[in-house]
């Protein structure tokens, strides 16, 4: 990935991480139409990193056995972004809606939920959380 260090990327469990083919690629043409820095506070969990911080359990952050494997899922294909103000938000989120991202949001906890979902054949959607 361009944007995106192995150190941003890897589970803070147990340090590993691997993305969903072409996941990377589109996250870094996602920072690059949006211009201006993305700093992630959640990518890649590992199941038990994903329990620990109470994950759903059908997350698309896991990497290892993805939930979503009878879909064809073969690794991480969410991350969480901080959105530091209104204006951020409401910017990324117009970007990444329109280039095909599901989008979780909860004003409370300043990040945006970014996935590919649709890639496995789950609809694009948003939700709050």
């Amino acid at each position: 990935m361009k944007h995106f260090s192995h150190d941003e990327m890897a589970c803070d469990h147990c340090g590993y991480g691997r993305l969903h083919p072409g996941f990377g690629e589109e996250l870094d043409a996602l920072r690059e139409e949006f211009g201006l820095p993305m700093a992630v506070t959640s990518f890649c969990r590992c199941k038990a990193h994903n329990a620990n911080v109470r994950g759903h359990p059908e997350s698309l952050h896991i990497f290892d056995h993805p939930a979503h494997s009878n879909r064809g899922q073969k690794g991480a294909l969410a991350v969480d972004i901080a959105t530091p103000d209104g204006a951020y938000r409401g910017k990324l989120f117009a970007i990444a809606w329109r280039r095909g991202w599901s989008i979780g949001w909860n004003a409370a906890h300043k990040f945006l939920h970014l996935d590919r979902r649709d890639v496995i054949g789950v609809p694009q959607t948003s939700f709050d959380y």
